[in-house]
């Protein structure tokens, strides 16, 4: 297999990868606990509470998470994204290598042709 046939195979496999990520989520979840000062000046830590945040229009959005099934599902969806993000870098890498194999077998078969035309007269 030559090199350009060995990085347009993975190509394939991240492609197909990326296809089967179908449930995406961008953001976190995290423990929170709250302090809580009771009637005698005493402090209490309570939680930890799952919360979800994330970015939007440059503000973070937080939100409780309330049902433990729920947060194994938010954490498959974050981990997903996550994935989706480490291909995608990958993917770009590859098509830059592609593109650098491309270019410099084209500039090789021009050489060889102006080699073989001042050859032959």
């Amino acid at each position: 297999m030559t090199h350009l046939e060995t990085l347009r195979s993975r190509r394939s496999k991240i492609l197909k990868e990326m296809a089967g990520l179908e449930q995406m989520r961008r953001g976190s979840v995290v423990e929170q606990f709250v302090e809580m000062v009771k009637a005698d000046g005493s402090k209490v830590r309570r939680g930890p509470y799952a919360l979800y945040s994330y970015k939007e229009n440059k503000k973070t959005v937080s939100r409780r998470v309330t049902d433990s099934k729920l947060i194994q599902v938010y954490r498959r969806q974050i981990q997903a994204f996550r994935r989706f993000q480490e291909l995608t870098v990958e993917l770009i890498s590859l098509g830059e290598k592609i593109s650098n194999t491309a270019i410099s077998d084209t500039e090789e078969k021009k050489l060889l042709r102006s080699s073989l035309s001042r050859i032959r007269k």
